[in-house]
């Protein structure tokens, strides 16, 4: 992965002037992996015999996937599965607690052919037990529990939780959440790994590239970091008044990566009335609806651009149309340069206008620079929490709507709350 500053409005000497932060950024991280108190970083260097030995049970009779999770649950194994096989009409996520999407996934598949993962770390989510809830009641008329049972394969906490009691007490194929990993950081555990490996990727050199980063975000060398230059390059940046973070990849395998570092970014450092807006956009699609906002309205954003330097495939644009002379430029052309151009042609326009940005350029989209970028940018998350002085590891902010839920729909315990949401509803 190779990553280029120079246009990002911050300089050498500006990343030396807090080199002394990123470094006790790593040595109060590393405190946290020695206490046991954070896991992620230990990831790396899991083995996957188990992952892959489930998975060879669960295709013997099955050969489509339903994810059953949100956030942290899904959005890693999705990312990693499109990056890697592309778009595959054997996978689908039951997320969003929206009728009109559980309709349209099991209207689209065939019951007996699913291998349903349920992914909870609590084994409480709302939405994923309500999907999952709505399955069995979906497919008591094609298969009885003890059919639906081998088809499962239940994601959740080692120890704890509804969904473990249900696994021990029905005898259901399970996996872990390390308790210690929170889940927008654990897409390099069973949580994305299972997934991974049911569609055909290689989990074993995910885990490889995830390996690399490690030996090279833990360089207590700022400029040789990739993650401390993330992080300091963002921190400074909001110091100068950066307070949003636009991810726009030059791939639309990579869409799905803005969409998990989106979560990441937010989830993990909008706390205390710090942290940047993380946005999503998808080169080059949106050059034609973000681009006059980013270079011509306020200079509030930072652009992260992702490309690949090699392209899987290629398309050569025909000598067609010759009596127009305006598509003559084109002909003769792959879709890869233009796509190439397209990239150059937006950081000259950023240099243009002044617009700070980084680019990452990756030489190829395989298994092994999805763990190379999953990695880094939780250690870029975990060492920015640091320096904005947060923790970056939990979600206050997020529990509260979901107690307010909790006591709407009636859970026991969370009468007070259904109260007080009734009191500020009351209140708009």
């Amino acid at each position: 992965m190779k990553l280029n500053y120079l246009h990002a409005h911050i300089d050498r000497s500006e990343l030396l002037s807090i080199s002394r932060h990123l470094k006790e950024a790593l040595s109060w991280l590393r405190e946290l992996v020695e206490k046991k108190e954070v896991g992620f970083t230990e990831l790396p260097f899991s083995s996957t015999e188990h992952i892959k030995a489930l998975v060879e049970k669960k295709r013997r009779f099955t050969d489509t996937l339903v994810l059953i999770g949100i956030g942290g649950s899904s959005l890693g194994a999705e990312c990693l599965i499109n990056a890697v096989k592309g778009r595959c009409s054997s996978f689908f996520v039951l997320d969003n607690a929206d009728p009109d999407k559980f309709a349209s996934v099991i209207s689209s598949i065939d019951l007996r052919r699913c291998c349903f993962n349920v992914v909870s770390k609590s084994g409480s989510t709302a939405e994923t037990i309500a999907n999952f809830m709505a399955l069995i009641e979906a497919a008591k008329d094609k298969m009885g529990w003890e059919e639906l049972k081998k088809r499962l394969v239940i994601t959740t906490d080692p120890e704890k939780g509804s969904l473990r009691e249900l696994c021990q007490k029905e005898s259901i194929d399970s996996l872990s959440v390390p308790p210690n990993v929170a889940g927008r950081y654990s897409v390099l555990s069973d949580v994305g790994l299972f997934p991974a490996e049911y569609m055909g990727v290689n989990t074993d050199k995910t885990l490889n590239g995830a390996k690399k980063a490690h030996k090279d975000t833990f360089k207590d060398a700022p400029l040789e970091n990739p993650a401390l230059l993330i992080a300091g390059i963002h921190w400074l940046s909001y110091l100068k008044g950066k307070t949003i973070s636009v991810m726009m990849p030059y791939s639309e395998r990579l869409s799905l990566f803005a969409d998990w570092f989106r979560q990441l970014w937010a989830e993990s450092l909008g706390k205390g009335g710090r942290g940047q807006t993380p946005v999503k956009a998808l080169g080059t699609v949106d050059q034609h609806s973000q681009i006059q906002l980013y270079n011509d309205g306020p200079k509030d954003k930072i652009i992260t651009l992702i490309s690949v330097e090699k392209a899987d495939v290629d398309f050569k644009m025909g000598d067609v149309f010759e009596e127009l002379e305006s598509f003559s430029y084109l002909r003769g052309h792959t879709l890869k340069e233009l796509f190439d151009a397209e990239l150059s042609g937006t950081m000259g326009a950023f240099v243009k206008y002044g617009v700070p940005f980084i680019h990452i350029s990756i030489e190829r989209l395989d298994e092994e620079s999805m763990g190379y970028l999953f990695f880094t940018y939780e250690m870029a998350t975990a060492v920015s929490g640091f320096l904005y002085g947060i923790n970056p590891f939990d979600q206050p902010a997020v529990e509260e709507g979901k107690r307010f839920a909790y006591g709407l729909l009636g859970r026991p315990g969370f009468e007070e709350k259904r109260k007080e949401l009734e009191g500020l509803i009351s209140t708009t």
